[in-house]
């Protein structure tokens, strides 16, 4: 897997002080708009469109929603940077076990630059983000759930800032088959097997204004079994992410969630509710 890290300190995402502190003060109006219209039974529209402002960690708690009409409006994004989002979806509830649905979505970035050769100054770098998705969720049997999904992620981003991405285009398709089994007594059974494609103008080096486009594509293999506490205390569940070990040149487009993980990987996880 490829490790991308930011070592130059001349196009840090944010404002350095002269006593070398974060500062990044922003102000802005930020609309935000949502619908959810069944304008035809079991047919829902959504549609959105919103602007947001990542707030620094100490000031990140709001009383917001996290989505507008099911589109996510909060990322990891660099302190200060300013995102419109612009989203459309139908769902369709097709009989008693069956739905479909497809989203598009992208987002307009203006992330905070800060230039420290000769006088600091900062400017701002367009991104651009646009995403896709289509599923169908089947449910044959009280028991068991199956589900079939397409994802699109496309990035693009200028050569002479690319973020942690380090590279100027990145598009991915993926292909997430899944099947889950509940049983009465509480038992949870999941495998999901995800087709990756990957295609990219990526940097030769960090700092390099050269990109070479590199792609690949490969399946990956995740499993799980849990158990849901009686009255609904809580849910315990032990996995397993790249079941087969596979090894890839992939890079994740949010390195800090890291949805393929380039090596097996054993977990467990506890969830109580009181």
């Amino acid at each position: 897997k490829k490790i991308r890290s930011v070592t130059n300190l001349d196009a840090l995402p944010f404002p350095l002080t002269s006593t070398g502190k974060v500062s990044n003060d922003v102000s802005k109006f930020n609309p935000k708009f949502g619908l959810s219209w069944e304008f035809i039974p079991d047919t829902t529209l959504r549609a959105a469109a919103f602007r947001s402002v990542k707030r620094s960690l100490i000031s990140n708690q709001t009383v917001e929603p996290t989505q507008v009409a099911g589109f996510n409006q909060f990322y990891d994004d660099a302190d200060g940077t300013v995102s419109s989002r612009y989203g459309v979806a139908l769902d369709q509830v097709i009989g008693p076990d069956m739905a479909a649905g497809v989203e598009y979505s992208w987002r307009d970035l203006e992330v905070p630059r800060t230039i420290t050769s000769g006088i600091p100054e900062v400017i701002e770098a367009d991104w651009e983000e646009r995403f896709g998705r289509a599923y169908f969720l089947w449910t044959p049997h009280a028991r068991l759930a199956v589900g079939a999904e397409y994802q699109y992620e496309r990035f693009a981003r200028h050569d002479d800032f690319t973020g942690e991405l380090e590279a100027t285009r990145v598009r991915t398709n993926k292909f997430p088959l899944s099947v889950n089994y509940f049983h009465p007594r509480g038992y949870i059974a999941k495998i999901e097997a995800t087709y990756n494609d990957q295609t990219g103008d990526f940097l030769l080096q960090p700092g390099s204004m050269l990109t070479e486009e590199q792609d690949e594509d490969f399946w990956i293999v995740d499993a799980a079994l849990g158990y849901r506490l009686p009255k609904r205390r809580g849910l315990v569940s032990v996995g397993v992410s790249n079941l087969f070990d596979e090894s890839f040149n992939f890079v994740d487009t949010d390195p800090f969630n890291p949805r393929v993980y380039p090596e097996r990987l054993f977990y467990g996880r506890v969830t109580l509710a009181f």
